[in-house]
């Protein structure tokens, strides 16, 4: 019975060792794995980030249905108290106009969506910043 409380334990620590290492890991990695990965994370939260959209696109390729092409830009965003993150978010359809400001939703690397706004709706901290 002993050894199956120490297996058991041991098991359990094993896990929670896992998922805070996959956090550390996915943190700044914009890979899909690592979207993946902080999608189904229990421990990861969603948050809403900040950006300056810029005239350089990371990557640009055809939809495989309607053959539209679609940007991915990887960029450096702050959350509302001006921590930095790296970010990759894509563009459907259209390349986005350097200088316009986006608020991000996002669950760890995981951009759930994401909107444009106006100068005046950014945190006071994130303004110098951008």
């Amino acid at each position: 019975m002993k050894r199956f409380c120490k297996s058991i334990v041991a098991t359990i620590i094993m896990i929670v060792i896992c998922i805070v290492g996959l956090r550390i890991y996915t943190y700044n990695n914009t890979s899909t794995a690592a979207a993946v990965v902080d999608r189904l994370n229990p421990l990861v939260k969603a948050d809403v980030l900040y950006t300056k959209t810029t005239e350089k696109y990371d990557s640009k390729y055809p939809d495989s249905v309607s053959k539209i092409d679609n940007f991915t830009y990887v960029q450096t965003c702050y959350n509302r108290i001006g921590k930095p993150r790296k970010m990759a978010y894509i563009s459907f359809g259209k390349q986005l106009s350097p200088g316009k400001f986006l608020k991000l939703t996002v669950k760890g690397q995981n951009v759930m969506y994401w909107e444009e706004i106006k100068r005046e709706e950014l945190p006071e901290l994130v303004v110098p910043l951008l």
